[in-house]
């Protein structure tokens, strides 16, 4: 299969997770995303503390603090089809060293002992390039689209509280009291989007 098709089918298993379409996923992966949530939710708590005892402003901080909770899951994803997408480029690579480290085996030993560590190597550098999609691109797309599809429809549900919280921290910064209203929700998703959109660029980029 082609690196690019093991990217896709990340993304299509991590967006069914989300969906609940593979149901003995679906808790561990939502409990995944609200774990991640949460650490980006302490992150910015900590930042306002920090910021505020330095003595800056409040409402700044907090503006801050809601953009970084809104944009770094799109960015933490980002990272990941990035990541994804190098590790498939790489392992050409070192499929490559793998054959070459190989073949210099005949300089050093014995004719039969050379041609042994050459399968093995020929053996080793296949393996690196067929499973390199199933067991690194893929489930780093998939925990990519996972996040998103998590993510993103929470910041229009007004149950999800973890999500909710970075509209809440940028509607005090703009207007000095609390508030989710639906306008806002909307800006901070399409700022939200934003990271996830060049991640889904780069998935389906040849």
């Amino acid at each position: 299969m082609k690196g690019r098709l093991w990217l896709i089918l990340g993304a299509v298993v991590g967006i069914a997770v989300a969906a609940g379409r593979l149901p003995y996923l679906a808790g561990a992966g939502r409990s995944l995303a609200e774990t991640a949530e949460r650490l980006v939710g302490s992150g910015a708590n900590r930042l306002i503390r920090d910021a505020a005892s330095a003595g800056g402003s409040r409402r700044l901080v907090l503006g801050l603090s809601g953009v970084v909770a809104a944009t770094v899951p799109g960015l933490t994803a980002l990272a990941m089809v990035a990541a994804a997408r190098g590790s498939l480029r790489l392992r050409a690579v070192v499929a490559l060293l793998i054959v070459a480290l190989g073949a210099t085996s005949f300089v050093y030993q014995a004719h039969g002992k050379a041609t042994g560590t050459l399968l093995l190597a020929l053996a080793v550098a296949g393996l690196a390039v067929t499973l390199t999609g199933p067991l690194v691109a893929a489930p780093l797309t998939a925990l990519a689209a996972l996040i998103g599809a998590e993510f993103l429809p929470g910041l229009l549900t007004s149950d999800r509280t973890v999500t909710q919280a970075s509209v809440n921290d940028l509607h005090v910064a703009v207007f000095n009291h609390p508030g989710t209203p639906k306008a806002l929700q909307i800006a901070v998703l399409v700022l939200a989007a934003i990271p996830f959109a060049v991640a889904a660029r780069l998935i389906f980029r040849r």
